[in-house]
This record gives C-alpha cells, structure tokens and sequence, in this order.
C-alpha cells in the first residue's frame, strides 16, 4: 500500500483535487484564485529545468531524429487534429479554440521525461524534444492561433511570443544555468525526487485552480451540457492516445529503435496545461470561457492514459542502458 501510494500521490490527489473543484467548484475558486498561473508555471518548470542533467544531450544531438520526429508530431498533425474534432464537436466555438489551445503548445518539461523513463524508453530523447519544443514555442503557438483564429480574432502576437519565451524558455534557461554551478547540481541530484514533488504540487495548484474554474463556469454556462461534457472529455483523452501511439508506431516504422519511439510516443503527444492556460487567462477567458473544459480534459487524459500504457511497455521492455 505505501509502494501504491508513494507511486500514484500525484494521479490520486489530481483526481481528488479535480472531483472536489467539479462539484464544489466555490471555496477551491475562491482560494486559488489568487494565484498568478504565470509564476506558478515559471516556478515549476525552473525547478524541473534544474534536476535534469544535459550531458547526455551531446550523445543525443549527433542522432536527433527521434526528437525531431516528436517535435513535428506535437506541433503538425496533433494541432490540425485537435482544430478539426473541436469543429467537429459543433457550437460552442469554445470547445474548439479549447482544443487548438491544449494541442498546440509544447511538451510538458516534466512528465514526458517521468514516463519515457517510467516505460524503459530513452530519456535523452525526451529531454532533446523538450528542450527543442520549449525553444520553438514562442515561434509556432502564435502561428498556430493566427493561422486558425486570426481572421475572427485579434491576437497581440508579438506579446504572446514574448509572454511564451518568458513563460517557458527564460524559467528553462533559469534552471538549467543554476545547474552550471557545481553545488547547485550535486544538490538537485540529491534531492530530484523532492523537487520533482514541489514541481507536481505547483503543477496540481494549477490544475485544481483550471477545474475549479470551469466548474464554475459550467454552472453559469448551459451551452455544453452533459452530452457535450462527456463527448469533450473523451475526444480529448482519445485524440491524445492516437497522437501516442501513432508517434510510437511512425518512429518504429522508419527504424527508430525501441527506446526511442517510447520517447517520440510520450513527447510527441503530451502538452502542457500550465502554458495553455496561461494563454486561455490572458487572451480567451472573457470571450471563450469555456474552451478551458478541453484544456483539463485533454491533461488528465495524458496523465492517467500514459500510466498504463508506459506500464504495458515496461513489461515487454528488457532492462538497458541509457546513451
């Protein structure tokens, strides 16, 4: 029971958290609220920048293709696709700048790295695509929403490319140039399962502050309904496991080994919600508030489906060493 409990706090307490923020979405609101999702992401992602270790990368960077690969999984089809089913799903448009927005920014810095390694895949070319998918973020989310929603929306793009660089790229940049110094990184080697868990308890703030929110707007809204509700959350769980799956099978097709199609399926199909949020509070809340139903879905998806199918790989994968 502990070994469980020690293994799955984090999926245990999300799915907590959300279940609490869902049908008592009042008191967690109005706590949560003040918190600035800009920082908290910050925060989170500078202390997973600071844990990982980038030697590795050199090995990597002569063979990139498997990063590469899931780098154009999650910026190419995953939006086009997330686009199309939001059309699909009809009025509200929320629901369809909802899934655009949880499919078109970058890998998470986090997770994807956890279950590549959860999985037995390559960590290396996790951490590679994370880093490329980080770096181009300030360049391709804006291009995605202006291809997509410019015609009907006005968006800043320069301040959403500067917005995403200070969001993503600088706590990266923060975290990995405290690694440079050499008791800064002995420390967070030491200690990289505590601050991967202040990282997950600032990411769970963040979640319980996205579904609290839309729960409360699901009260307000009657737009969605329960059908829509449902049919939101499996959309988006279920266009998540394609993206994860379609990844790993494209990498082994083109010979990409074992361990690296793991880490393409996991990067090329897991987003984060701290930067997708941070774009629907700064640009979309007040005109589409309830495109953050997909924003949630679509996260817990990852979460919970990746679990079991990084479980299923580990056991059909043998022991190895990593480059």
């Amino acid at each position: 029971m502990k070994r469980f409990l020690r293994e799955r706090w984090f999926l245990i307490a999300m799915v907590s958290l959300v279940g609490i923020a869902l049908v008592f979405p009042g008191p967690l609101a109005a706590a949560l609220q003040p918190l600035d999702p800009r920082v908290v992401i910050g925060v989170a992602l500078a202390l997973m920048a600071w844990t990982m270790p980038t030697r590795t990368l050199r090995d990597e960077m002569r063979s990139p293709w498997g990063a590469l690969l899931a780098v154009t999984v999650g910026y190419l089809p995953l939006p086009a696709a997330g686009w199309f089913l939001g059309d699909l799903l009809g009025p509200p448009a929320d629901l369809r700048v909802g899934f655009l927005l949880a499919c078109s920014v970058p890998c998470t810095l986090a997770s994807c790295i956890l279950w590549t390694r959860l999985a037995g895949g390559n960590e290396a070319t996790a951490l590679l695509a994370v880093l490329i998918s980080t770096l181009a973020s300030p360049f391709i989310v804006p291009a995605w929403l202006a291809l997509t929603l410019g015609a009907s929306i006005e968006l800043p793009i320069p301040r959403m490319m500067l917005d995403l660089a200070a969001t993503v790229v600088l706590p990266v940049l923060v975290g990995q140039s405290v690694r440079r110094r050499d008791s800064a990184r002995h420390f967070a080697d030491r200690h990289k399962p505590m601050l991967g868990a202040i990282a997950q308890i600032f990411i769970l703030a963040t979640v319980a502050r996205a579904a609290s929110a839309m729960g409360l707007r699901l009260r307000e809204e009657q737009t969605l309904g329960i059908a829509g509700f449902v049919s939101c959350a499996i959309l988006a769980a279920g266009l998540h496991l394609a993206a994860l799956l379609g990844g790993y099978a494209v990498a082994r097709r083109i010979g990409i080994d074992r361990a690296r199609a793991i880490a393409v399926g996991f990067c090329g199909s897991q987003k984060t919600l701290p930067v997708s949020l941070a774009l629907f509070d700064q640009y979309f809340e007040a005109d589409y508030p309830l495109a953050m139903a997909p924003l949630v879905f679509f996260h817990m998806g990852q979460l919970l489906l990746d679990t079991l199918v990084a479980e299923r790989w580990k056991q059909n994968t043998a022991p190895r060493s990593q480059p």
